[in-house]
């Protein structure tokens, strides 16, 4: 029998590298090939999947998940909502465990999720500055 509580612990966080990039893109493909079947889009629109609501971009991730490893905030992490996972997007949690998503395509069609300027500049974004 399936639980109904995710899992906890250091398995549900995981980094976002390119083999992960690659999985996403696949799902992703597999998804557009999928709505174009679907020859009526009132029942493609019934059938499809919704944001979790307690996963929201900006909102605080839920106690149930646990307390990521300090290394792994301001880093890209793979998503935990199943919604996006077929989405081109990646997550970072910052402090307080806030979640935060940027888009996985190539940023101003040069720089890669990768590039370590772009990850510099999601840190600056993501730093706590004193108030």
């Amino acid at each position: 029998m399936a639980s109904l509580l995710p899992p906890v612990g250091m398995e549900v966080f995981r980094c976002f590298t390119a083999v992960s990039k690659e999985v996403v893109q696949q799902r992703h493909e597999a998804e557009v090939k999928e709505r174009k079947a679907w020859k009526h889009q009132k029942a493609s629109e019934k059938n499809l999947t919704k944001p979790a609501r307690h996963l929201e971009t900006g909102k605080s991730l839920p106690f149930i998940y646990g307390a990521p490893p300090p290394q792994l905030l301001c880093t890209p992490l793979e998503d935990l909502d199943p919604f996006y996972q077929s989405q081109k997007t990646f997550m970072v949690l910052s402090k307080g465990n806030i979640i935060n998503r940027f888009s996985a395509d190539s940023s101003c069609y040069l720089l890669s999720p990768f590039n370590p300027l772009r990850t510099l500049a999601i840190k600056t974004l993501l730093h706590p500055y004193p108030l």
